[in-house]
């Protein structure tokens, strides 16, 4: 996604109130200068989710969630930061810029265009499936072959493209849409240089026409089945699906067709399923299974997996045919399962079985009973590994062990990743301890480390690391509620004396930098410079925390001598460790000494920071 200008950023912020973005989700009332409403993220009783509409920012104490209107559309619609600001801007009718590198004013108003053309080609096939005559034996098809109702189509806007070569290219022309937008939304066929729309042919002819809409919601490409009114002078005749080819608002690699219903139905405890076809999809919503997602004709991509990850699912349930493909299609979906950090679950289907007609004839409980045989991912290895009928032998044990090694290796998590070599090496009647020694000669042989994703260290209770975790966080505080000290800020205190290993230290180091180097002209400008949901969640606490705080000089003040001394004790300790190095050279030595002496002469005459 092109990188939206900050400008556009502040836009919003000034002029959304952040009330109106949260009122469709939470009733709020007024208390005080804020308002207060149930938490949206937990089933309480007791108003715990205060907003603050002066502020910006909204505080949930029954979680601790906290933001600004950004965070608040990302938790709420599952939307990526950049998607977000989309959103708003949508919402409230404001008109985004982008940075250099991001769309032009032509690019932009392409794909509004875009959006414009498969808006209207999904309500016009969606007509002519429920009312024209050519379509009869389409609807006929829907309802008595496949056992969709017309409630159905009418539910997911599913249409029916007429045969008629360019009926689809004279209604965008009288709508006034621009050649070049019709050319570049994959609708039609035309030569580059075709500037007479009317000489547009329609990619799908006689088929019907399945929309592809975006995780916000909006449609972006077609999936189109061959049907008997598909015409023999149509280039795909011979294809059962053929889909959009690739556009500025459509790659089909990152989008699972019904991400944007199943993410709405996706409750505390559920999981994500995911099936092989999109009316696959539709007939698992019809029987109450919403959660259903399907790609989009082609293998599973990591990116597609990284969108089911960002809704946190507790698994994703793969129904897949049991036959040999069913199995093939499945041992490619757990590498980048594992590699996401995802469990996929895999129900399989008994050979020949359609799913289709299983859901039609048993509803939802069909599910049930293949979720009784339903295997893991390291089950699924060591089944497609191993011989049948026979106890294996220690070779055949050893290479599925390195098969399951190979696979586990891309684990993000070490504890993630030696569990699963003890599961699976009980699974094989091996010891787990030995079985884990040789996992990790594997890795040493390959000079392979695991990506260990190390917590954060508990700070130590002393009344140090508090008074440095306190004042580094006062500063950050000082900040945003006291601007007209932030300059200030940024030029007497030094980057040295900051701990950038933790969330506040690294925050309040990149604020005060980019002050400093004039990169940001206040606080105000920050957006830009956040780099995770932690820093948005630390900011959200900051902005709605009130300290009390009589003189904001004295408090500046007294948070740089905390810094400053803790930084010149930590320089003195390590020059007493030199000294005491036996390496050391004696010359050297007395230099060292003497900046010791230096550095105590200034912790007991410690400077005065002039606000």
């Amino acid at each position: 996604m092109p990188k939206i200008a900050q400008s556009s950023i502040e836009t919003i912020k000034q002029q959304v109130n952040l009330v109106d973005v949260v009122s469709p989700y939470v009733q709020l009332k007024r208390a005080g200068r804020s308002f207060k409403g149930l938490s949206p993220f937990t089933q309480e009783k007791t108003p715990s989710f205060y907003v603050h509409p002066d502020r910006g920012f909204y505080k949930c104490f029954s979680t601790g969630d906290g933001g600004d209107c950004f965070s608040f559309v990302m938790k709420m619609e599952n939307l990526e930061f950049g998607e977000a600001v989309e959103w708003l801007a949508k919402k409230f009718n404001i008109q985004l810029e982008y940075e250099s590198g991001g769309p032009s004013r032509e690019e932009a108003s392409l794909r509004k265009q875009l959006f414009e053309i498969h808006e209207l080609a999904t309500d016009w096939f969606h007509r002519q499936l429920a009312e024209s005559a050519e379509a009869e034996t389409v609807r006929n098809y829907w309802q008595n072959q496949r056992g969709f109702t017309m409630e159905n189509a009418a539910e997911f806007k599913i249409g029916y493209a007429p045969a008629e070569q360019n009926a689809l290219a004279q209604i965008c022309a009288k709508k006034g849409l621009s050649p070049a937008a019709m050319h570049r939304s994959g609708l039609f066929y035309a030569r580059e240089q075709e500037r007479d729309p009317l000489r547009f042919r329609s990619r799908f002819r006689g088929r019907l026409a399945i929309p592809i809409r975006d995780v916000q919601g909006r449609v972006v490409a077609f999936t189109a089945r061959q049907l008997p009114q598909t015409p023999q002078d149509d280039p795909s005749h011979q294809a059962k699906y053929i889909n959009s080819p690739e556009t500025p608002i459509f790659h089909k690699g990152r989008i699972l067709f019904g991400m944007e219903h199943a993410r709405k139905h996706l409750n505390d405890g559920d999981g994500f399923l995911l099936v092989e076809g999109q009316l696959d999809a539709i007939r698992c919503w019809t029987v109450g299974l919403h959660t259903a997602v399907a790609p989009q004709g082609t293998a599973l991509t990591e990116e597609q997996v990284h969108l089911l990850r960002r809704y946190d699912p507790p698994y994703v349930e793969c129904l897949l045919d049991g036959d040999s493909a069913g199995r093939k299609a499945a041992l490619k979906y757990i590498p980048l399962a594992l590699k996401a950090g995802v469990e996929f679950r895999f129900l399989l289907l008994p050979e020949k079985a359609d799913p289709d007609d299983l859901l039609r004839e048993k509803g939802s409980i069909a599910l049930e009973d293949l979720r009784t045989n339903q295997r893991m991912a390291m089950d699924l290895v060591m089944e497609t590994s191993l011989p049948e009928g026979r106890v294996p032998t220690t070779q055949e044990k050893t290479g599925v062990l390195q098969k399951i090694y190979e696979l586990v290796e891309q684990v993000p998590s070490q504890v993630a990743q030696e569990d699963y070599i003890r599961i699976t090496a009980r699974k094989l009647s091996v010891d787990p301890e030995s079985a884990l020694r040789d996992y990790r000669s594997h890795l040493q042989k390959n000079r392979f480390r695991p990506k260990v994703v190390k917590p954060e260290p508990t700070p130590q209770k002393t009344t140090h690391d508090a008074l440095l975790t306190q004042a580094t966080w006062e500063l950050l505080w000082l900040l945003l509620h006291h601007s007209e000290h932030a300059q200030r800020i940024a030029q007497l205190l030094d980057y040295h004396w900051i701990d950038t290993t933790k969330i506040a230290g690294s925050l309040l180091n990149r604020i005060t930098a980019e002050l400093r180097e004039g990169l940001i002209e206040s606080v105000n400008n920050i957006e830009s410079i956040i780099q995770s949901d932690s820093e948005r969640q630390l900011l959200a606490d900051l902005h709605c925390r009130d300290l009390e705080c009589e003189s904001p000089e004295m408090l500046i003040e007294k948070c740089l001598q905390t810094l400053y001394r803790n930084y010149l004790n930590d320089r003195k300790k390590n020059l007493e460790q030199k000294i005491a190095n036996a390496d050391t050279a004696v010359s050297e030595q007395r230099s060292l000494m003497e900046e010791v002496k230096s550095i105590r002469k200034e912790l007991a005459h410690p400077l005065i920071f002039q606000v």
